[in-house]
């Protein structure tokens, strides 16, 4: 055995303590070699950043409607939850039986079932710092992933438990897998690519209008190529993407002006900032999403700036011109999509900058400007707050607070009424807070929504033929008033006030807590 041998197995206290130290070489090399290679990396900063903001505080803020329906039907059996999808809410099915699963090993908690979310954006927040690297290098991929980090509404749709998160990531996975296999193309490529279209169809139907910016992006590509085969595959994937979501797209069709016939006409610019959750926000995006443009109008990045660009702009007039009927789909919260595009444009304006002090002075401006829309969304009631920064559509519901009053004096035997329009949540919202041993009996329901394959339950026709002689009854209305009763339909209010007195009324934030008693 050779000197070099016995030195390589000899234990490391047997080596000489003159002798130089040998190199690592093979798996160890690289282990530690790791925490360099990840530092260096064009996602792992922007990445853990966004870790950061969107964990912050992630179970604080007081789960409102939307929330409160992702939980009350993922808590539903997966036959309740196929059933209630052939009615209403086919195009969050998708979300809503992975969600089912969720809660299953997680529980129901605000940061359990909100956590899904935050993952969602934490890993759209690499695809972008990777697709601007892929578009423009290495300095515009990690000022790339920091903007779209700092943009409020990131952080506070990754924050909600609802579909968007996974929108965005599906159309950022999206755009970066378009780009790999354009660069080096392969079959597994294209059905990755495939599959993140399917992923942008099974959760928002609206955002497959992002096809339109690929296919642009993929012909300008073929065309300065001359490889028009890859408009082959490109048409192939997003053939199949939308033919794997088509079940989902043409039911949700069907059931679209149930689900969204309600979103009001708006201006144009004033959804733009509330997509971006700040005013001046979108308004320093959008500049330097323009400088970003303009800067890179060079030769040898001129098609590639410009497929950009088309990717990020192309699906604003198209779902403007599709809201001019009876159906309004330019709504703040639906183009969440597009912001990883504007992200990587921006990046690519602030890396005109160069220099690496002047990207990090650059980065601070925008972090500065977001703040006040970071504060704002990160509120108690925040998660209604979804028109910021205009002023709230409605008031905001506390239904811990409204737990807490029952709580705090519940009796078993104790029934419930919730009157006021079933949207409110605030019947599902009062129960999601109270403790499992605190259940009164919804008195007057006569099928819930999980038997009715519903989002609401169905009342009794004969309230009087529903009661079962309650010592005391609760009153949730999701407003605030001193005469509960009046807020009841007709048929109800007559019944209790021939049985049952007021004894007690309380005003929690938003909501009106009472309690009756029964007569004699």
């Amino acid at each position: 055995m050779s000197d070099r041998a016995v030195a390589t197995d000899a234990h490391p206290a047997q080596i000489d303590a003159g002798s130089p130290p040998r190199p690592v070489t093979g798996p160890s090399r690289q282990l530690v070699a790791l925490p360099r290679r990840l530092a260096l990396s064009v996602w792992f900063w922007p990445t853990a950043f966004a870790a950061l903001a969107v964990g912050w505080r992630l179970g604080s803020p007081e789960m409102w409607h939307d929330e409160l329906v992702t939980v009350d039907v993922a808590t539903r059996s997966t036959r309740q939850i196929r059933g209630m999808l052939a009615n209403v809410d086919a195009v969050h099915g998708a979300y809503y039986l992975f969600m089912h699963g969720w809660t299953t090993l997680f529980g129901t908690g605000p940061a359990a079932v909100r956590l899904p979310s935050a993952l969602a954006m934490i890993l759209a927040t690499a695809c972008v710092a990777l697709a601007a690297r892929r578009l423009f290098d290495h300095r515009a991929g990690v000022a790339a992933g920091f903007v779209f980090a700092l943009v409020p509404t990131v952080t506070r749709f990754g924050q909600e438990t609802r579909s968007y998160a996974f929108v965005v990531l599906a159309a950022a996975a999206a755009t970066l897998f378009l780009l790999r296999a354009l660069e080096r193309p392969g079959w597994w490529r294209w059905a990755a690519y495939a599959l993140a279209v399917a992923g942008i169809g099974l959760v928002n139907v609206v955002a497959l209008t992002l096809l339109l910016g690929h296919g642009t992006a993929v012909l300008i590509h073929c065309w300065r190529e001359r490889r028009w085969w890859s408009l082959a595959w490109f048409a192939l994937g997003a053939a199949g993407g939308v033919a794997i979501a088509a079940p989902v797209i043409l039911r949700g069709m069907r059931q679209a002006g149930r689900q969204v016939s309600w979103i009001p006409d708006s201006p144009p610019w004033t959804v733009w900032e509330q997509a971006y959750g700040s005013t001046l926000l979108a308004v320093a995006v959008t500049a330097l999403a323009a400088v970003g443009v303009l800067t890179h109008l060079r030769r040898d990045v001129l098609a590639r700036s410009v497929s950009a660009a088309l990717v990020a702009v192309l699906p604003v007039p198209v779902i403007l011109l599709a809201s001019t009927g009876d159906i309004n789909y330019f709504f703040s919260k639906y183009l969440l999509f597009l912001l990883p595009a504007w992200a990587v444009l921006a990046g690519a304006g602030i890396a005109v900058l160069r220099r690496a002090p002047l990207v990090a002075v650059a980065l601070v401006v925008v972090a500065a400007l977001s703040v006040p829309g970071q504060l704002a969304l990160r509120g108690e009631y925040s998660h209604g707050w979804y028109t910021y920064p205009q002023a709230r559509a409605f008031k905001p519901l506390s239904y811990s607070e409204a737990a807490r009053i029952i709580e705090a004096d519940y009796q078993p035997g104790d029934g419930l009424v919730a009157g006021g329009p079933w949207w409110w949540m605030h019947e599902p919202g009062v129960r999601y807070y109270l403790p499992a041993d605190v259940a009164p009996r919804n008195v007057f329901e006569q099928r819930s929504a999980a038997q009715r394959n519903e989002l609401f339950g169905a009342a009794c026709a004969d309230p009087a033929s529903c009661l079962r002689d309650e010592p005391r009854i609760w009153v949730l209305l999701p407003t605030v008033t001193d005469a509960p009763l009046t807020g009841l339909p007709k048929k109800q209010a007559t019944v209790l006030t021939e049985r049952y007195e007021v004894v007690r009324v309380t005003h929690a934030t938003g909501i009106t807590v009472a309690l009756l008693q029964r007569r004699g």
